[in-house]
């Protein structure tokens, strides 16, 4: 009986050793902390608000913005998504297509500056009060300047027969992490960057010219500086809240989907932040796939997300003959995902295992929210590409065959428990037998 847990953990860390693309700052810096400064600069709370929401939309707040490495660098390979997202989160000189070690990002630099300059001019002449939203926009991609800083790097999907072309593709520098971590976005890993960070977004907002000539009595830096160690230090959701709400922000709901654990006392709630989105299509509204993929996929992923991961349901999907046994470490990998706090499941990541430690999939019903479609659990997304694209639920693209010669595909998607990844989920089909899932992956967006 003392194995099962160990197993469970052992499973697990072998499923996070998936490559991942690392993460710029999230939504307790992008609209959080981005709410804070603006208040000690001045803005009122409406202003405050519509400068870090903006901000914060542009990590996949509005469907516009959904665009993912692992679709734009390797699966479609579409240069317009991959010039938006380096503007966003990886501003440099040269631009893609270019070689990843030609395209460093300087924190603070000439090309994330040049945004907030261009904002800053659109709103002189009377115009302030109206551009709030660019200006807001703007930040977020100096902030990521910090995040980002150093030499991208370029996720490796080759053993999942992903090819991506390094000149598009872009991840947090190896010196922020790894590949198959999320460090980079975790403010107590970077109290010193997070302070430049900080300093630099206070002195843009500081030039936001008058809003109808008003005066914004600002606090001095040095005031603002002495709370930063607080939140930079918090390591779990509840403790940035805690922070938040002692420098009078009390609503946190913003926290909920960051890769930071919940902590002790933390009540998850959903942000309504996100900018409406339409109903996606049905997923049979993609062309270009086959009817009998799309029916599997839609299959899977909804017994996925609408039944309870304890119960197992979807385990059929996973063994495409009644004599085959699901893969232990996939099984136990699709079960992580569905953690309603996934940044306790990112925590484990590179960590030892330890004999006795409990399941970090706690087989606790309480632990999953059960969600009643597809579309309630997931962001939508929409095929980069020149052509118009329905908004759907995920996305469906083939996949070179596997040495036997038999099909493979993968179906994107984002989940609303992991607001800053796109999920990969791999499938094949064996001659003699139908698809069934063997492999995911996964690409964090910003």
């Amino acid at each position: 009986m003392q194995r099962r847990p160990r197993l469970a953990t052992l499973a697990l860390l072998a499923a996070l050793a998936a490559p991942l693309a690392c993460a710029g700052f999230e939504a307790d810096v992008h609209f959080g902390l981005t709410l804070w400064l603006a208040r000690q600069a001045g803005f009122a709370p409406g202003e405050a608000e519509a400068i870090a929401l903006a901000n914060q939309r542009l990590d996949a707040g509005s469907v516009e913005y959904m665009a993912s490495p692992l679709q734009f660098a390797c699966l479609a390979r579409f240069v317009p998504d991959a010039l938006d997202a380096q503007a966003r989160h990886y501003p440099s000189e040269d631009k893609v297509p270019a070689d990843a070690q030609g395209r460093p990002v300087v924190p603070g630099g000439a090309p994330a500056l040049s945004l907030v300059g261009a904002a800053l001019r659109r709103a002189e002449g009377g115009k302030a009060a109206f551009m709030l939203g660019e200006f807001g926009r703007s930040l977020h991609s100096l902030q990521d300047s910090w995040a980002h800083r150093g030499v991208p790097s370029v996720p490796d999907w080759s053993r999942h027969g992903i090819e991506c072309e390094p000149r598009l593709a872009m991840a947090a520098p190896l010196d922020r992490g790894t590949p198959s971590s999320h460090a980079a976005n975790l403010t107590w890993r970077w109290p010193v960057d997070v302070e430049e960070m900080a300093q630099a977004t206070y002195l843009q907002m500081l030039r936001y010219p008058k809003i109808h000539g008003s005066p914004r009595p600002a606090a001095p830096w040095a005031q603002v500086r002495q709370a930063l160690p607080g939140f930079s230090g918090a390591r779990t959701k509840s403790a940035k809240s805690d922070w938040f709400a002692a420098n009078g922000i009390a609503d946190t709901a913003f926290l909920d989907g960051t890769s930071l654990p919940d902590g002790p006392a933390w009540k998850a709630a959903r942000w309504r932040g996100r900018r409406d989105i339409p109903t996606p299509q049905p997923p049979t509204a993609q062309a270009g796939v086959e009817a009998d993929l799309v029916g599997f996929y839609t299959g899977f992923l909804t017994d996925w997300v609408t039944t309870s991961p304890v119960e197992q349901r979807w385990l059929p999907a996973l063994a495409a003959g009644p004599k085959r046994k699901p893969d232990a470490a996939l099984v136990e990998q699709l079960m992580g995902w569905r953690l309603r706090d996934h940044g306790t499941y990112l925590a484990l990541e590179g960590q030892p295992p330890q004999a006795g430690r409990p399941s970090p999939l706690h087989r606790d019903r309480a632990a999953f929210e059960v969600f009643r479609s597809l579309n309630d659990a997931v962001l939508p997304t929409i095929r980069a590409g020149h052509k118009p694209s329905p908004i759907l639920p995920f996305l469906v693209f083939p996949l070179p065959d596997a040495d036997d010669g038999s099909p493979r595909a993968i179906a994107l998607l984002k989940l609303i428990d992991a607001p800053y990844d796109t999920l990969g989920v791999i499938a094949g089909k064996e001659k003699g037998a139908g698809w069934k899932i063997t492999g995911l992956v996964s690409s964090a967006d910003y």
